[in-house]
């Protein structure tokens, strides 16, 4: 990882590009090419939204979208800012950022993948925007997206096992086929996206003269909340602390099931159950009115529990609605 080019980037605002490494680096996260010489500002991560909102094609409609809505939920002395990643086009989530990246950094037509839900969306539909076949294992939990596969198109399999991680070997004689295999688990485009979205937030949080104090965030793979927490950790001294279901939970998972990116940041972990999760979605719909999806409840949740004071930025990777047939089987 390109972690000390990133901090410095971060801490300083800018940074000169003296070798090729550093190049190379960095036109990962600029998402162009950065020449050796070259000197980038940190500002250039910041976004450019389409205020005519009219796009030209399903990827401008991606990034041209951006920023996703920053939503004010509380007042200070405990004041929060909900991240409402499922304005994002493809699966409706946070997923679209980590998938858009992934799919950039691989080669080959033919693609293959675990997922128990969002990434699995938005590959078989990205993958559909740029010219790519999909097939995608996935654990049983997660076969409430099948419907949504088949009119995208994607090959997909149910597999018996409770976790996503767990489906990993299956991928093995797709590999050997010439399947190529993005690997949101192990792929650091996953961690380096989301760097963007913490910018992102970052010049959303500057209109209205804020930082973060503590970022909340639910973690999967770890990616998009490792992201935000080593970003604001080193832009403001802020705290990341993690959400990991006391039990179960779509679409996050505990941090001994392994993970890649959190020990790039000092989290705190905070447990919070499906039922928790639950009754987070719920309060939030009759305080806010919008239906938050489980993971985004279990993050809620866990801010109303936390006792600091300070500004909160809480990620809500989705909405409820892509959930409705699991909610029935929980009933």
């Amino acid at each position: 990882m390109c972690l000390k080019y990133y901090e410095a980037l971060i801490r300083d605002g800018g940074f000169k590009v003296g070798t090729v490494e550093e190049a190379s680096c960095l036109s990962y996260l600029f998402d162009r090419r950065v020449e050796v010489g070259e000197e980038v500002k940190l500002e250039e991560l910041y976004p450019t939204p389409n205020h005519h909102r009219v796009y030209l094609n399903s990827l401008d409609l991606l990034r041209g979208g951006w920023p996703t809505p920053l939503l004010k939920i509380s007042e200070r002395p405990k004041e929060a800012y909900a991240k409402l990643e499922w304005y994002n086009p493809f699966s409706g989530s946070v997923k679209d950022r980590t998938v858009y990246y992934l799919l950039k950094s691989v080669e080959g037509d033919r693609l293959v993948e675990v997922s128990s839900g969002n990434v699995a969306i938005a590959l078989a539909a990205l993958g559909n925007v740029m010219g790519k076949r999909v097939k995608i294992y996935i654990p049983t939990a997660g076969k409430y997206v099948t419907p949504l596969l088949d009119f995208l198109g994607a090959e997909w399999q149910v597999l018996d096992v409770s976790m996503t991680v767990e489906a990993l070997e299956h991928l093995e004689k797709d590999i050997r086929e010439g399947a190529v295999h993005p690997n949101q688990f192990g792929n650091d485009l996953n961690f380096i996206a989301h760097l963007r979205t913490a910018a992102e937030i970052d010049w959303q949080l500057s209109a209205v003269g804020r930082r973060p104090d503590y970022i909340v965030a639910g973690i999967g793979t770890s990616g998009h909340a490792s992201a935000l927490g080593f970003y604001f950790g080193v832009r403001y001294g802020a705290k990341l602390i993690a959400v990991q279901p006391k039990d179960w939970i779509p679409g996050i998972r505990r941090v001994e099931s392994g993970m890649k990116w959190i020990k790039y940041v000092n989290a705190e972990i905070l447990d919070i159950s499906l039922s928790e999760a639950l009754e987070g979605v719920r309060e939030f719909a009759r305080r806010h009115g919008l239906l938050i999806g489980p993971s985004a409840g279990a993050v809620y949740a866990a801010f109303s529990k936390i006792e600091y004071q300070g500004t909160f930025v809480l990620v809500f990777p989705d909405s409820l609605f892509k959930y409705t047939a699991l909610l029935e089987q929980l009933r």
